[in-house]
């Protein structure tokens, strides 16, 4: 049963309000002014407050700021009751956050249906939202236990720290027991990679400059691990930094397989030096002239079991037809070609994974032989197809995030469209009519003052709900909704724009439509950001097989180089990181091109199903 506050200081009105909404069934409380009514707002949290204005102690716009400034109280809807005396000053508690108001007096099924409407709507917004948080929560609950991250923040004004529980789990600690003490995680990280940290910090802190670090501990239960830890500075509304967060991952099980990859390369290399690969030569047909006794330790053949017999027999099935293509490129071909991989039967009967390099010799300018060498790369290709399952699953779980976040930034936008929106319009009408009230000439420049200022907030409600999920990409496409970033580019930074396109519109997924557009908005606000660009140029071009996308600007540039450099990333290397990611997940392809002082140019290909 829901629960409703009544705010009256007239006894008889609390009275006659009291008695219509308990017919109704609803459980009222009421208070005789506005402290009293504070303390039972805060006291037994109701579904709703109807509140007085003019009341002693705390009138009804006192009441409402007050609970504001409560977490628990500050959502409860508030609808005003005023006398028509007090409309004039009702614009007042409507910019405060009051939901609704009844002007007095007021009949009973106006009262019932206000009363009702909005509870109904409220309940609906607490079942989605809950919904919404719950579903989030879960998901990056999940997400962030597969693949071992947790998130952190640090807000300097109160000097707090924050740890996910996947964050306490890398350190050893109990979440019960809060964040440790600065000196007791520091104690966790050996020399080296706390010297790393503290520098970070300290750049992060003074500078802005985030950071992406891989750092080696042995946390408080004793446990050896290796961690990637990222960094971004929080600002305020002023540009100053106020705290940083990020996210930190145990990436113990990554380091041990690279450290394994590089022993096994290493294993290589000694082979080859050591002259322990397998070396053959063949004629044109692919019978072998000439085997190593290497093979003993690659395959279990001697040498004679080779001779005289084709290639084609001891393969896998499966790598024969693929071989001859590769073979027949080979021998055409003057240019040096990289490594190819095949199968081989063992003699036990197993296949081995084979890595060879094939040069043909020729004799009066004719093809002879070609002379292969060949190792064993079976351990390298069953790491190499771990870490793409480890790929293929972080790319899954970008494009889990990003859809979570794009949802989310949709539900944000409705519910200011929804409620900040409508209030603004509202006030924007009752404005209006003022105006038209030849008694209000007096303060008719009072009225444009408000109605400007009411117009410039429902502006920035709107750029703030495109800026959070763009309904042009969701009612008119993906070429739409460039168009529009671009000219709001323009409009908000002052860099010329062009967009150059071969259509007019596009289907595709929302996934994909998503994760294209946020990476172009993630590119484009890099070049806004570093590059001091004038121009920016958009290409489109769709064709057969896909559609072509080539960004373009005429900014300062930069060295490609360290984006492959994990150390020491830009400002934008983890936002091109997961562009890069994102357009994997959709099997598009991201290229960077860039000179210094010469520009930059992004390519794009997304491939387009029929």
């Amino acid at each position: 049963m829901p629960k409703i506050l009544v705010v009256e200081d007239s006894k008889n009105i609390r009275a006659e309000i009291c008695e219509i909404l308990q017919f109704e069934k609803f459980e009222v409380i009421w208070a005789e002014n506005g402290l009293q009514g504070l303390e039972l707002a805060k006291k037994e949290l109701p579904n709703l407050i109807l509140s007085d204005i003019s009341m002693p102690k705390l009138n009804g716009y006192q009441l409402l700021e007050e609970l504001q400034k409560l977490p628990t109280t500050k959502s409860i809807p508030f609808i005003f009751l005023s006398a028509k005396s007090e409309l004039l000053d009702l614009r007042k508690g409507m910019n405060m956050g009051a939901d609704d108001y009844l002007v007095k007096p007021f009949n009973t099924e106006e009262l019932i249906t206000v009363v009702k409407n909005k509870l109904k709507k409220q309940q609906l917004i607490k079942e989605d939202t809950d919904k919404l948080v719950e579903e989030k929560e879960y998901s990056l609950k999940e997400a962030g236990r597969m693949a071992k991250i947790g998130s952190w923040g640090y807000d300097k004004q109160t000097d707090t720290n924050f740890w996910s529980d996947a964050v306490h789990q890398i350190y050893g600690t109990d979440p019960k027991e809060g964040v440790p003490e600065l000196d007791v995680i520091l104690s966790c990280f050996n020399k080296e990679s706390r010297n790393i940290l503290l520098e970070a910090t300290r750049i992060l802190s003074s500078v802005g400059a985030p950071f992406d670090i891989e750092l080696q501990m042995t946390n408080l239960k004793n446990e050896v691990r290796w961690i990637r830890n990222i960094g971004e500075p929080i600002y305020n509304d002023k540009n100053k930094i106020i705290g940083r967060r990020g996210v930190s991952q145990d990436i113990t099980e990554q380091k041990l397989t690279r450290n394994k990859i590089e022993k096994a390369e290493e294993m290589y290399r000694l082979l080859a030096d050591n002259s322990n690969d397998l070396i053959c030569l063949q004629q044109p047909d692919s019978t072998f002239h000439y085997v190593s006794p290497s093979i003993k330790n690659i395959l279990g053949y001697e040498p004679s079991d080779f001779l005289g017999k084709k290639v084609f027999g001891f393969l896998h099935n499966d790598d024969v037809e693929p071989l001859k293509k590769e073979m027949k490129k080979r021998v055409f071909s003057v240019k040096s070609m990289n490594a190819y991989t095949f199968r081989v039967r063992h003699k036990e009967g197993h296949f081995v994974w084979l890595e060879f390099l094939t040069s043909p010799t020729y004799k009066d300018k004719k093809n002879s032989y070609s002379i292969t060498s060949a190792r064993d790369v079976s351990r390298w290709m069953l790491a190499k197809q771990e870490i793409q399952e480890y790929q293929t699953s972080l790319q899954r779980l970008t494009t889990d995030i990003t859809l979570i976040e794009e949802k989310q930034k949709k539900e944000i936008a409705s519910n200011i469209h929804d409620h900040l929106s409508q209030s603004l319009v509202i006030s924007k009408m009752k404005i209006n009519e003022l105006k038209k009230n030849p008694k209000l000439k007096v303060i008719d420049k009072d009225l444009r003052f408000i109605e400007t200022h009411i117009s410039e907030a429902l502006e920035n409600s709107r750029k703030i709900t495109y800026e959070l999920s763009p309904p042009v990409l969701y009612q008119l496409g993906i070429i739409d909704a460039l168009s529009w970033l671009l000219d709001d580019v323009e409009a908000t930074h002052k860099v010329t724009c062009r967009l150059n396109s071969n259509v007019a519109n596009m289907k595709l997924s929302d996934m994909k439509s998503i994760l294209l557009y946020r990476s172009i908005q993630e590119v484009i606000n890099n070049a806004i950001k570093y590059s001091n660009a004038s121009l920016i140029t958009l290409n489109l071009d769709k064709n057969q097989i896909g559609l072509d996308i080539v960004l373009t600007d005429n900014g300062l540039g930069f060295d490609t180089s360290l984006l492959n450099n994990h150390q020491n990333h830009s400002g934008s290397g983890f936002g091109l990181f997961t562009v890069q990611e994102r357009i994997r997940n959709i099997q598009g392809r991201f290229t960077i091109a860039s000179e210094i002082n010469k520009g930059t140019v992004v390519k794009f290909f997304i491939p387009l199903s029929e």
